[in-house]
């Protein structure tokens, strides 16, 4: 059986998208709680992190903590 790069998949998958729809895919998968689509949320994450410099990733910190906090 064939592995599947799921990272390379959810990728492909937004490839192309405008800002609109991309942030429509992640409003909708939060609206609709998809479990399904969690997987790719998580990519978008890192790929996010792993883009971003020290400033950044102490600001998403900073919203994570205050978030897990209430």
């Amino acid at each position: 059986m064939a592995s599947l790069d799921v990272r390379k998949l959810v990728l492909n998958n937004l490839a192309g998208s405008s800002k609109e729809e991309v942030e429509g895919y992640i409003q909708e998968t939060i609206d609709n709680r998809e479990d399904d689509a969690l997987p790719g949320m998580g990519i978008l994450f890192e790929v996010v992190w792993q883009k971003s410099d020290q400033n950044e990733k102490g600001s998403m910190m900073n919203k994570i903590m205050e978030t897990i906090s209430k």
